[in-house]
């Protein structure tokens, strides 16, 4: 009996040193151990108490919930979790943990919250979290599942507010989810459904709705019934008009970037209450003047598009605008004099005196200005015959520029001349091109560090020749003395005249030339046009 007593009260005694029983402990301890616990983002000490450690929630003596998503876990799910029976939130979401799901989640009935998307789990989840029917929230996309019947799934949860099926393979929609009629958030992109969205008519509820990389060409006409929506996204999909998209007053956020998108549909400003709009990686050329009516954007993404031309000052006028991303497009000329807190142009075609005139400005913010790098020059083709020597040009020249030549774009060549030359040209030499040309200045109280990088140049066997019959004419062909261009509906804005090692020979606006002087041979003829580019192939006789 004293033996007993003994053991109870050290038992006892060791139990109170913690906040939970040394089971519950253990337990941790364990998910702790078999997930790489050491090298977790958040680790934990485990000297100290469980209540301290990072993602744990600790109510009576029991685990309520679990949160270490996005904690670098790795290795198998965890398999001793019936010890939490009060468990309210499991998330282990954004890990690397792989294998199948334990058989001992089925017994957390208490479960809420259960997140386990975005890891590399396998297999068919469906036996081990059917009876976890008091979920509210159920993340499982983003793994490598393989489930036969997502319906049968699904259906025990009809209390469900927030729903991740990203990355499943569904080819339409459940038909389990006309039936979640309290669903709050749904995530079903990274998937190709094309079809079945008549199944969601009944989510009147819904605020938020991930439909990004499936395969739609066109707006579900479902979205419209959503009228509680606050964030959309219908990125990454082949959508090129948006015109039956409306009655969605109450949007904050929309993204349909990564579109086909040619211009900007005219119901965005009827979006009043619009804060964050991404548009990026279209074909947008123009229409940004609508964006005006949106009195509350706060956030504006156009990276990636076909704007020509000067800044689209009418960007300006949103007053509410904090941050404007505009990069890699086409925009050249000056900048204007006041610019958004947050503004990135960089991968333009602004010049190293536009943004010395910017930097010189008063009130200048510098912290949110990204600039760098610019892009120059236009793409061109040079013939490179084997074993003749060839050039590759650009036009920066000076003492305040350093360069570096780079081949297929990314690969340095330790070469720092202006221009880029060929002794004899060999196979292997054949490629893209570019060169960063790179300059810097004091101006004021602060440095303008500036990459620039003319637009690929291509070293090739054999330069793409246009029929001259079909939109510009080059005559006489051979010639003698003169050549003739004539051009049919295009604006030529300057010729250049190249021998085949890819030595500029002549620079004119004149479409008569004088080639007399030149020694009898193959000559290129490279136009610029409004439209870019073209090359034509030419005898002096």
């Amino acid at each position: 009996m004293k033996k007993t007593l003994l053991f109870l009260l050290i038992s006892n005694f060791v139990w109170a040193q913690w906040s939970i029983s040394n089971a519950q402990r253990n337990a941790l301890i364990n998910i702790y151990n078999t997930t790489n616990g050491p090298d977790w983002n958040r680790t934990w000490d485990l000297s100290k108490d469980p209540r301290n450690w990072f993602g744990i929630n600790i109510k009576n003596g029991d685990v309520v919930e679990i949160s270490l998503n996005n904690n670098a876990l790795k290795g198998v799910f965890p398999s001793n979790l019936s010890i939490f029976s009060k468990l309210q939130k499991l998330d282990l979401s954004n890990n690397e943990l792989n294998g199948e799901l334990a058989g001992s989640l089925g017994g957390l009935t208490n479960l809420k919250v259960l997140d386990i998307s975005h890891n590399r789990l396998s297999g068919d989840p469906s036996s081990k979290i059917t009876s976890l029917t008091n979920l509210e929230d159920l993340g499982l996309g983003g793994n490598r599942f393989e489930i036969p019947n997502i319906n049968q799934t699904l259906q025990p949860f009809t209390k469900l507010k927030n729903l991740n099926l990203s990355n499943l393979q569904l080819t339409e929609v459940p038909t389990s989810l006309s039936s979640f009629i309290n669903l709050l958030q749904l995530d079903l992109s990274d998937n190709q459904i094309t079809s079945g969205f008549d199944r969601l008519t009944n989510l009147s509820a819904l605020q938020d709705f991930n439909l990004s990389n499936n395969q739609l060409t066109a707006v579900p006409n479902v979205i419209n019934s959503f009228t509680r929506l606050i964030k959309l996204n219908l990125s990454k999909n082949n959508i090129s008009n948006y015109s039956n998209i409306g009655n969605l007053n109450n949007l904050e956020q929309l993204n349909i970037a990564a579109n086909n998108l040619e211009q900007l549909p005219a119901k965005i400003a009827s979006f009043s209450n619009l804060l964050n709009l991404n548009l990026s990686q279209n074909k947008i050329k123009s229409g940004l003047s609508n964006l005006i009516q949106l009195k509350k954007l706060q956030q504006l993404s156009i990276d990636e598009n076909e704007l020509r031309g000067s800044f689209p000052s009418e960007l300006l006028n949103i007053p509410t605008l904090l941050m404007l991303s505009i990069r890699d497009n086409h925009l050249e000329g000056e900048l204007p004099t006041k610019l958004p807190p947050v503004c990135d142009l960089s991968n333009n075609r602004y010049t190293p005196q536009a943004l010395q005139a910017k930097f010189a400005s008063e009130n200048f913010n510098y912290d949110g200005f990204y600039y760098s790098p610019q892009r120059y020059d236009a793409p061109a083709e040079v013939l490179g015959v084997i074993g003749q020597p060839a050039s590759l040009h650009q036009y920066l020249t000076g003492p305040d520029y350093s360069f570096t030549w780079f081949k297929n774009l990314d690969e340095n060549m330790d070469i720092s001349t202006e221009n880029l030359f060929f002794n004899e040209v060999t196979t292997e030499d054949y490629g893209s091109y570019t060169v960063e040309a790179y300059t810097y200045k004091l101006i004021g109280k602060n440095l303008m560090q500036l990459s620039l990088f003319r637009e690929p140049i291509k070293l090739t066997d054999k330069l793409g020749i246009e029929d001259p019959s079909r939109i510009i004419k080059i005559f006489p062909n051979p010639t003698s003395d003169f050549i003739n261009i004539l051009a049919t509906n295009k604006n030529i804005e300057r010729i250049f005249i190249y021998d085949l090692s890819g030595k500029q020979i002549i620079s004119t606006n004149s479409t008569r030339i004088n080639v007399a002087r030149l020694p009898s041979g193959a000559y290129i003829l490279n136009i610029k046009t409004d439209n870019g580019y073209k090359n034509f192939k030419f005898i002096k006789q």
